[in-house]
C-alpha cells in the first residue's frame, strides 16, 4: 500500500513537472538595444524587452508564472483587459532634430486601455486598472479617473489580433487618459525593472542606472505595451505579448564637457559597460545604426547588416551573450565633427496658446506635411473641462485657404465630470501647412481645485496626430511590425511594416484666473492668533472665580503634593531641628559658665 502511494505521488510530480516544462517552453523572452546617433549629434538608445507566452491569460487566473510577470497577469485577468499601453516620460521629444522614435510618447503619463466585451462596467474597470497600475509603478495614475478619460473614435487602433476568443474592435470599450504633469523618477523605474525575468542583475537591464540616466539625459521614457498575438500559424490559438521599452536621449557634449567632442561610450552614458546577456533570454542583441556616420566602433561588431530598400541603412550587430565580463562599446570620431543643417521629418506637429489676459484665449495647432503626396491624418485633442471650448470658432486653413474636415467628433465637456473631446479627420495636400485654431474661455475654479503652485499655471495634455506615411518617406523611420514587435524581425526579416506613426505635440501651460491666496492665508493667521490669545483669558474669567483662602487651606497642586510627600518621608527637618537644639544647649552652657565665673569674681573682691 505504501509503495503504491509513493508511486502515485512520484507520477503526480512527474506530470506537474512535465506540464510546467511544456508551459515554460511556450514562453520566450528576448532583449534588444538599438542605438542611433541623431542628425543633431544626440545619442538615442532604445531598450526593448519582449516576453511572449502562447497562452491566453484572460481566460482564467494562472497559478504558475515563469517568465511573464505575475503582477501584470493578475491585473489583466482581474479587469478583462484586451490591450494596454502605458508610458511615463520626462522631457519632450524633438521631432525636428531627432526624427521619429521607435515608440512615441507624450510628456507626462499616458494610459490607453481596451477592455473585452465581457466587462460589465467599462468606467469602473478603467478606474480599477489605473489604480492597480499606480500601485505597481508607484505613479499617480489613480488620478486618471473616469472624469479624466475619453473614448477616441479614430485614434489608437487595435494593435493585436481580433476576432479570436472575444477580441473585438468595439471602441465603446476603449479609454484614453493623460497626465501632463506626472514626473518620471527612480520610484517608477525600479518597480518597472522588477518585472523583467532577470531584473536588473543580468543582461541589458544592467545599463538602466536611474541616477546616471536622469543626470545626463535630455529625454527619458519608460513604457509597457501588452496585446494579444497569434500563438500558431493559422491563429487558432491566441497568446499574449508584453513589450517593455526604455527610450533615452543623451547629449555627448554634456558627458564629455567639451563642445567639439562628440565621442560616446556606454560607460559614460550608463555608468557601466555591457555584461553577458540574461540567461533566460533567447537572444540578447545590440544594434547600432552607423548609416551616414564617420565614427569607428570599438570593439568591432560581429557583423553588419543592411536594412531597407533603395539606399539601405547599415546596422552593426553585437551579440551580448558572447561577452565575458563587462564590455564597453565606444564610438570614436577621427576628428572633431560639427553637425550642420538638420533635415526635418516629413510630418511635424506643433501647438501653442494665443490670446492675452485671463478671460479668453485660443489653441492653435500647426501640421506640416513635407511628403511628395497627400496624406490623411487623425488629429485628437483632449482639453480639460475648465477650459471652455466653443466649436463654432473652429477654423482650419491649409496654405491660407479654409478647409472642411472629412469627419468631426466633438463631445463637450462637463464641469468636474469629463473633458472636452475633439477629433478630426483631415486630408492634407503634398508640401502643405495646415493650421487648426479653436477659441477657449478660462473658468474660475474652486479654491480647493487649484494645484499647490496655482500661479505657475495648469497643464494641458499633448495632442496626438496619427497618419500613414508614404513609402518614399519611411527611409529614416524605424517602424516595428504589429504581428512581431521585435527588432530582429524588422532587421533580419526585412519586412514591409505598416508605416503608421503617431506624433505628439508640446504640453501647454495656461494661466487661469487665480485668487489671491495670500489674503486668506493672512486672514487665517490673524484669526488664529487672535483666537489663541483671547481664548485663554476669556476662558479663565468665565469658568473660574477668585476666593481668599488661608495658606493652610490652600489647595496644593499635584507637584506640590508630591514634594510634600517626599519631604515627609525624608527626615531632613528633624535632623535640622536636632542640630539647632544642640547648638542652643551649647550656648546655654557657655552662658551658665560665664555667669558662674562672674559671681566668683565678685565674691573675691568683696572678701
Amino acid at each position: 500500500m505504501q509503495t503504491n502511494v509513493i508511486t502515485l505521488l512520484f507520477f503526480t510530480q512527474s506530470v506537474i513537472y512535465s506540464s510546467a516544462n511544456t508551459e515554460n517552453s511556450e514562453e520566450k523572452f528576448v532583449e534588444e538595444l538599438y542605438v542611433k546617433e541623431t542628425p543633431s549629434g544626440h545619442v538615442y538608445s532604445h531598450f526593448q524587452f519582449t516576453t511572449t507566452w502562447n497562452t491566453d491569460i484572460r481566460e482564467k487566473r494562472r497559478e504558475h508564472y515563469n517568465l511573464f510577470p505575475r503582477s501584470i497577469g493578475d491585473i489583466i485577468a482581474a479587469f478583462n483587459v484586451q490591450e494596454l499601453s502605458l508610458s511615463l516620460t520626462q522631457g519632450l521629444w524633438r521631432y525636428e532634430k531627432w526624427g521619429y522614435p521607435i515608440k512615441s510618447s507624450p510628456s507626462g503619463a499616458q494610459v490607453v486601455a481596451r477592455f473585452q466585451e465581457t466587462v460589465p462596467d467599462v468606467d469602473k474597470a478603467w478606474e480599477g486598472l489605473t489604480s492597480a497600475l499606480a500601485g505597481l509603478l508607484c505613479a499617480s495614475l489613480n488620478n486618471l479617473k473616469r472624469t479624466e478619460a475619453i473614448q477616441p473614435e479614430f485614434t489608437f487602433a487595435n494593435q493585436g489580433v481580433v476576432g479570436q476568443g472575444g477580441l473585438s474592435t468595439n471602441r465603446t470599450f476603449l479609454r484614453y487618459g493623460i497626465l501632463p504633469r506626472e514626473n518620471l523618477c527612480t520610484e517608477n523605474l525600479t518597480p518597472w525593472k522588477k518585472l523583467l525575468p532577470c531584473k536588473n542583475r543580468r543582461g541589458l537591464a544592467v545599463l538602466l542606472s536611474s541616477g546616471q540616466i536622469q543626470k545626463y539625459s535630455v529625454y527619458f521614457s519608460i513604457g509597457l505595451e501588452l496585446k494579444p498575438v497569434c500563438a500558431t500559424a493559422d491563429c487558432s490559438q491566441v497568446g499574449v505579448e508584453l513589450v517593455q521599452n526604455v527610450d533615452v536621449v543623451i547629449d555627448p557634449v554634456i558627458i564629455n564637457k567639451q563642445a567639439d567632442n562628440m565621442d560616446w561610450n556606454f560607460k559614460r552614458m550608463f555608468g557601466i559597460g555591457v555584461t553577458a546577456g540574461c540567461p533566460l533570454a533567447a537572444y540578447s542583441t545590440i544594434y547600432i545604426d552607423t548609416t551616414d556616420s564617420n565614427y569607428q566602433l570599438e570593439p568591432p561588431p560581429s557583423q553588419y547588416l543592411y536594412f531597407g530598400a533603395g539606399m539601405p541603412r547599415k546596422i552593426a550587430v553585437y551579440d551580448s551573450k558572447s561577452f565575458e565580463g563587462i564590455t564597453d562599446i565606444m564610438a570614436k570620431h577621427p576628428k572633431a565633427h560639427i553637425h550642420g543643417i538638420v533635415r526635418a521629418p516629413p510630418v511635424l506637429l506643433s501647438r501653442h496658446v494665443v490670446g492675452t489676459g485671463q478671460e479668453r484665449g485660443g489653441i492653435v495647432a500647426t501640421i506640416k506635411n513635407s511628403c511628395s503626396q497627400g496624406i490623411t491624418v487623425a488629429y485628437l485633442e483632449t482639453i480639460p473641462w475648465y477650459l471652455r471650448v466653443y466649436l463654432h470658432t473652429l477654423r482650419i486653413e491649409t496654405d491660407g485657404l479654409p478647409v472642411k474636415p472629412v469627419r468631426t467628433v466633438f463631445r463637450p465637456g462637463r464641469d468636474r465630470e469629463r473633458p472636452y473631446h475633439l477629433e478630426l479627420i483631415l486630408k492634407l495636400p503634398a508640401r502643405s501647412l495646415t493650421t487648426i485654431r479653436i477659441d477657449i474661455e478660462y473658468s474660475i475654479l474652486r479654491w480647493t481645485e487649484y494645484p499647490p503652485d496655482a500661479n505657475h499655471g495648469l497643464y494641458v495634455g499633448a495632442a496626438v496626430l496619427t497618419t500613414r506615411l508614404p513609402v518614399d518617406s519611411t527611409s529614416n523611420a524605424t517602424i516595428l511590425d504589429r504581428k512581431d514587435s521585435t527588432m530582429a524581425n524588422l532587421f533580419w526579416g526585412n519586412i514591409a511594416a505598416d508605416p503608421v506613426i503617431q506624433v505628439y505635440s508640446e504640453t501647454l501651460l495656461v494661466t487661469v484666473p487665480t485668487p489671491d491666496f495670500s489674503m486668506p492665508y493672512n486672514v487665517i493667521c490673524l484669526a488664529c492668533t487672535i483666537a489663541a490669545l483671547a481664548f485663554g483669558p476669556i476662558h479663565n474669567m468665565t469658568t473660574k472665580k477668585l476666593v481668599l483662602v488661608s495658606p493652610d487651606d490652600e489647595e496644593k497642586s499635584l507637584l506640590a503634593k508630591i514634594l510634600a510627600a517626599a519631604l515627609a518621608i525624608v527626615p531632613f527637618r528633624k535632623k535640622k531641628d536636632a542640630v539647632v537644639d544642640e547648638k542652643n544647649d551649647e550656648i546655654s552652657e557657655d552662658q551658665t559658665a560665664a555667669s558662674q565665673n562672674e559671681s566668683e569674681g565678685v565674691s573675691e573682691e568683696e572678701n
